[in-house]
């Protein structure tokens, strides 16, 4: 809840709590720490937008894998492979499974697209194991896709333009009930806070990976705005935070220096709602 005090000049300040208060238990302040202060700070200064992160109330964690990664080739961190080919239309409107048993329920994060405006929608569909079900909302963007249900997945699931391309997989024969896809879109409507990032090898293979952490506005290309190396696990505290617009995609890539490494990255952060 928010409070009103009058300062000595009898204008008005506005404070935020986290809760109601009592003579036990009084008012808390929310204080954000500096850094992401001054993003917010930042973000009015360069684009003139006003945001909330309280207001938003969601943080944002992606997390993605790449079973294969070759020398000298650059592909996201996801479990698909090589790199996405973003979409310009809501084409994306297929789920499937390669296991006949795969009947679980399902939720679906992911975005349409109108001009260059991008906004967010979350489906629930029950997959119907090697028969495409169709999205109930088809997509520019797919985020994300878990498990809803009790019983875990069997085949790979893929989600897709109607056999035209394969836009995220979630691989149930390795135990997997999530996508694991280290790429995300920002919508018409918020700025991303990203605050830290992190990548590294799985197993005991000797390589190293160069990752890149990229953004691209809709309909643009992408750049890289931060980079770093690891032959283990690397984590990466991102101040000053990197400020992702609205209508942006973001993606994390790795490039090993040996054939057949498997690679893993993050990115987090706080989703900041445009008021």
């Amino acid at each position: 809840m928010s409070i009103i005090v009058k300062d000595g000049n009898s204008a008005d300040k506005y404070y935020q709590t986290i809760e109601d208060g009592s003579l036990a238990n009084p008012f808390q302040s929310v204080v954000p720490n500096y850094s992401v202060a001054q993003a917010i700070r930042d973000i009015e200064a360069q684009y003139s937008d006003t945001v909330s992160i309280w207001d938003k109330a969601k943080s944002l964690l992606k997390y993605g894998g790449n079973p294969d990664l070759d020398v000298a080739v650059s592909e996201t961190i996801w479990n698909t492979g090589g790199n996405e080919t973003l979409k310009t239309a809501n084409e994306i409107d297929i789920v499937v499974s390669t296991d006949a048993g795969d009947t679980q329920e399902i939720v679906i994060e992911g975005h349409t697209i109108s001009g260059n405006d991008l906004t967010f929608v979350t489906q629930t569909l029950t997959l119907n194991g090697t028969t495409n079900v169709s999205l109930t909302t088809p997509l520019a963007r797919v985020n994300r896709l878990y498990n809803n249900d009790s019983t875990d997945f069997a085949g790979v699931i893929t989600v897709e333009d109607n056999g035209t391309s394969v836009n995220l997989t979630v691989d149930g024969t390795k135990n997997e009930n999530q996508s694991r896809k280290c790429q995300t879109a920002i919508s018409q409507f918020d700025y991303y806070i990203i605050t830290q990032m992190s990548g590294g090898i799985v197993g005991n293979i000797s390589a190293n990976v160069a990752f890149k952490f990229q953004i691209a506005p809709v309909g643009g290309v992408w750049r890289t705005v931060r980079e770093f190396n690891s032959n283990i696990y690397t984590e990466i505290p991102v101040v000053p935070h990197i400020i992702v617009p609205p209508n942006h995609d973001v993606r994390m890539l790795g490039t090993s220096d040996t054939n057949n490494t498997e690679a893993v990255g993050e990115f987090a952060g706080y989703l900041a709602s445009i008021q």
